[in-house]
């Protein structure tokens, strides 16, 4: 099942009547957008008095492993997700929680962190990667404290996806997995859309020999998170990570086994709903936009001609 879910401060369609406006400001152009503002600002008002989502299903519906996705910046999608691991929680049994923002190497230290420290900045201290947002995450760690929910490092550090790049999946992940994930006949399905996924993420200023090495580095990532979640068989899983790695066309969950495909759900935290959703999630979260610095500005500066200096003569 495929569904839209829209934040109670739906504004993106309001907003793009007023963008148009500008060009058709006839009569009839803003009595149509004078209803939609209306129509939205009922809908907002229905949403907030309505019951939560019950969207995530129990796993005696079947469903048991829940790939819940980000925009790793924005605040409100976080929030939303929070709510609905919340809620996975208090209907049981407690989930195993995998977490795109720990290492694997730090699953020892994390693990003695959970035991040991009285509170989460302790845990963070010793088992954190540096990089993150933190304060988005804390609540799963106050979580894992307070009810001892199990937390799994779940992704593969920088210095290993560099390994990877440079000398391929097996210099990481061992011929053993190479062989039980099939990662010498990778469909070029999936390759055509993680390559399209590197380009784009990058503004499209990628040098052609870089986009390669990054996909086999994206691809080994979310080879390893579903071997996280395919070790899981005694408990429901929620996997905390980016858009990107919980895409069903491309990611985590084509490396699942068939078994474990069949009882994911996946959901999408999105800024601005995109048409590929439908094949990317089940479950689409409009979330607003959050201010931020135009991304694609580091490209531009870096391909920038750097001024000369000009030579003085002594």
């Amino acid at each position: 099942m495929f569904r839209f879910e829209f934040s109670k401060s739906v504004f993106c369609v309001v907003n793009n009547c007023s963008v148009k406006m500008i060009h058709d400001s006839t009569p009839l152009h803003r009595i149509r957008c004078s209803i939609i503002a209306l129509a939205l600002t009922l809908c907002g008002t229905l949403l907030a008095a309505a019951p939560p989502s019950q969207d995530l299903k129990t796993p005696q519906d079947g469903t048991r492993i829940f790939f819940l996705g980000e925009i790793h910046d924005n605040e409100h999608g976080h929030q939303r997700r929070l709510e609905r691991v919340k809620q996975l929680i208090e209907q049981g049994p407690q989930p195993v929680v995998a977490m795109e923002q720990f290492d694997r190497e730090n699953q020892a230290v994390l693990d003695a962190a959970l035991s040991q420290c009285p509170d989460v900045d302790c845990v963070l201290a010793k088992a954190g990667t540096r990089g993150w947002e933190w304060r988005f995450y804390k609540p799963y760690v106050q979580w894992a404290l307070d009810k001892k929910i199990k937390l799994v490092a779940a992704n593969m550090s920088n210095v290993d996806v560099r390994k990877v790049m440079t000398n391929g999946f097996e210099s990481v992940l061992g011929s053993q997995l190479v062989d039980t994930y099939q990662l010498k006949k990778i469909p070029a399905q999936l390759l055509t859309a993680q390559n399209k996924a590197i380009q784009e993420g990058h503004c499209n200023m990628l040098p052609a020999q870089a986009i390669g090495p990054m996909v086999r580095g994206q691809i080994a990532r979310d080879v390893w998170m579903a071997h996280v979640v395919n070790g899981v068989s005694n408990a429901p899983v929620v996997l905390i990570a980016g858009n990107g790695h919980v895409r069903r066309d491309a990611g985590v969950l084509q490396w699942l086994t068939p078994q474990n495909q069949v009882k994911t759900q996946v959901h999408g935290y999105v800024e601005n709903p995109d048409q590929n959703d439908a094949h990317w999630f089940d479950h689409v979260h409009v979330v607003p936009q959050v201010e931020r610095e135009d991304p694609c500005l580091v490209f531009t500066q870096n391909r920038a001609p750097k001024p000369t200096k000009k030579q003085t003569t002594p």
